[in-house]
């Protein structure tokens, strides 16, 4: 079971994750989460599942991020939309964080791996690179290193 549920969380390269969420202002990138949310729900008991809820929040913070990035781009930097831009994008940035320790915790538990296991997702690589990481070493699990097709 925990070598289908790392086959099942491979997606692709994490280089294609970076160029398509740093296109996207991070939105793609709160997708993946999302689908790689729904895939670690499937294997934890229920009330170890990360919310559906907290998902929502992720994505629709994403996408205020976005929307309120290209309007900071027509305004000065004492508009109050430039406030709120910041606002929101630290608010993002927290969200992601939060993902990423849920996820790596949910992983490390599906995985039964330990501090001194070659499967343990650590935490500061989670936290400086969520969800980079995150898809770096699920390809690294799934065979020894990154794919080289998109």
């Amino acid at each position: 079971m925990q070598h289908s549920v790392i086959a099942e969380l491979k997606t692709g390269s994490t280089w294609k994750l970076v160029g398509l969420s740093i296109v996207t202002f991070f939105v793609y990138a709160a997708h993946y989460m999302n689908r790689q949310t729904k895939i670690l729900n499937a294997h934890c008991q229920r009330e170890r599942r990360i919310s559906n809820e907290f998902m929502a929040f992720v994505l629709i913070v994403s996408y205020l991020s976005l929307l309120l990035f290209i309007a900071y781009l027509f305004v000065d930097d004492t508009h109050p939309v430039a406030k709120i831009s910041n606002f929101v994008d630290r608010v993002s940035n927290i969200a992601y964080l939060v993902w990423g320790f849920k996820a790596r915790n949910r992983v490390n538990e599906i995985l039964s791996s330990g501090r001194s296991s070659p499967e343990w997702f650590h935490g500061l690589w989670t936290f400086l690179f969520t969800p980079l990481y995150f898809n770096f070493k699920i390809n690294v699990l799934n065979g020894g290193k990154e794919p080289k097709h998109a």
